[in-house]
């Protein structure tokens, strides 16, 4: 018995053999995600981003920086477990920052309240599917020394 195939069926099997490669040769391509480079710009929410970044790739000089002395006094102070003393504390998740409000202080022009959401995506369970969930924060930050600084004890856990 001979196997007879008609032109339909062969068009199909071109183009699936076709969508086969083309999704061979991106995924053998594409890149790992281009590493977020800190930022320079004078907002409240500069420090924010940056300790994130910082803490994330466990640059803790970087990580000190962002915060005021008055925050890095306390955490010299406590024995307690901290990254600020280059304890790391990522597991297996991957995490997303995002600042979704900025608010001067109408008081006192030199305070803001940055509020930021960190997206947290872990590997595992039912084909390797993961999970996902946010948590949102309101920090403190203030102006020291021309800069704005994190005026809490904020480690994006």
């Amino acid at each position: 018995m001979k196997l007879r195939l008609d032109k339909f069926t062969l068009v199909v099997l071109a183009v699936v053999g076709l969508l086969l490669v083309a999704a061979v040769i991106t995924v053998s391509r594409s890149k790992s995600p281009a590493e977020q480079a800190y930022r320079t710009d004078d907002l409240p929410e500069t420090p924010v981003v940056n300790a994130f970044l910082a803490l994330q790739k466990g640059d803790l000089a970087k990580a000190r920086e962002q915060y005021t002395q008055a925050v890095l006094d306390t955490v010299g102070k406590d024995p307690a477990y901290g990254p600020l003393r280059g304890q790391a504390y990522y597991g297996d998740a991957s995490r997303r920052l995002r600042v979704t409000e900025t608010r001067i202080d109408p008081d006192d022009p030199n305070r803001a309240y940055v509020t930021a959401a960190v997206d947290n995506y872990s590997t595992g369970g039912l084909f390797n599917s993961g999970s996902t969930y946010t948590s949102e924060r309101v920090i403190e930050v203030v102006r020291d020394d021309g800069t704005w600084k994190i005026n809490v004890e904020e480690y994006f856990y």
